[in-house]
């Protein structure tokens, strides 16, 4: 077996997504698989990721989703790793390490894993992972919605944001997210969503990026009561979106943790944005 792991390219794109659709999942078209190296906001793309090629025989593969994101007035790096498989006939000879392994080799980046396998947590842990999260909570709807909170969506939300997060918005435009603003008090907050259908047909609305965790934690009660619709549904938000501020709210575990890898950025300064959950449409589980 004569297998080399090298950086994906356009040329590669085809045979990924044939292997992605055929064999990782067959619900997932491969013009669906190709959004994961189109995205929108980076034109410049240093690679589509990491393959596994044996011969003209495209064997593995690993995602790579890569962002510039302004963090602390800085400007980070941060790559969503995403799409791993390796064909099982290649399985054993330590290919789907070394597919990690070179994915995730520059310490001037950070990465992230936000859907994952259990089956995959001994070889995460071995390429330098750790956990990004562990848990959520949630807020059921409670009560009739309160006055005084306000919420600016649409048409109205981008001449409201500041530069940075007008970015973060319009990167996202026409994917399956929902960003607004919510206003009490003369402070404001930016709160962008993921809503699906879960479990027992639970409505979700996943918190994906939160702007200012004091003003969520002080008004989490209101803004379940303010947004949720009414019946099954929850608002949920990855404890470290908090950092230790949260008043009350459900505890619920994530099946399988979030990871990540960074000598650069504390958990709680990583969102769920730019990732292969908007451009493949996923759930956040």
């Amino acid at each position: 077996m004569s297998v080399v792991v090298r950086p994906a390219t356009e040329a590669d794109a085809d045979a990924i997504c044939a292997l992605l659709h055929q064999q990782m999942n067959r619900r997932i078209a491969p013009e669906r698989w190709r959004r994961l190296m189109r995205y929108p906001w980076l034109a410049e793309k240093p690679d589509l990721g990491r393959v596994a090629v044996d011969g003209a025989r495209v064997a593995g593969y690993v995602g790579m989703v890569h962002a510039d994101r302004a963090i602390g007035g800085r400007c980070e790096r941060i790559v969503n790793i995403c799409a791993w498989y390796l064909d099982r006939d290649y399985r054993g000879h330590g290919l789907g390490f070394e597919l990690m392994r070179a994915a995730t080799e520059d310490p001037g980046r950070s990465y992230t894993i936000l859907t994952s396998s259990a089956k995959t947590l001994r070889l995460l842990d071995a390429v330098g992972y750790r956990v990004l999260d562990s848990d959520r909570l949630l807020w059921r709807r409670q009560g009739a919605p309160p006055g005084g909170l306000g919420v600016v969506e649409g048409a109205a939300l981008l001449p409201r944001l500041a530069p940075p997060a007008r970015r973060l918005v319009e990167d996202h435009a026409g994917l399956p997210v929902r960003p607004l603003l919510l206003e009490r008090d003369g402070d404001s907050c930016l709160l962008v969503l993921s809503e699906k259908l879960k479990g027992d047909d639970v409505a979700y609305s996943d918190v994906l990026h939160l702007g200012d965790p004091g003003f969520f934690a002080r008004h989490a009660r209101a803004i379940a009561d303010r947004l949720l619709p009414a019946g099954k549904a929850v608002l949920a938000v990855d404890r470290r979106f908090l950092g230790g501020g949260e008043t009350g709210g459900e505890v619920e575990t994530i099946r399988v943790p979030r990871f990540y890898k960074s000598t650069r950025l504390a958990p709680a300064e990583i969102d769920n944005l730019y990732s292969e959950l908007q451009l493949l449409d996923l759930k956040l589980e």
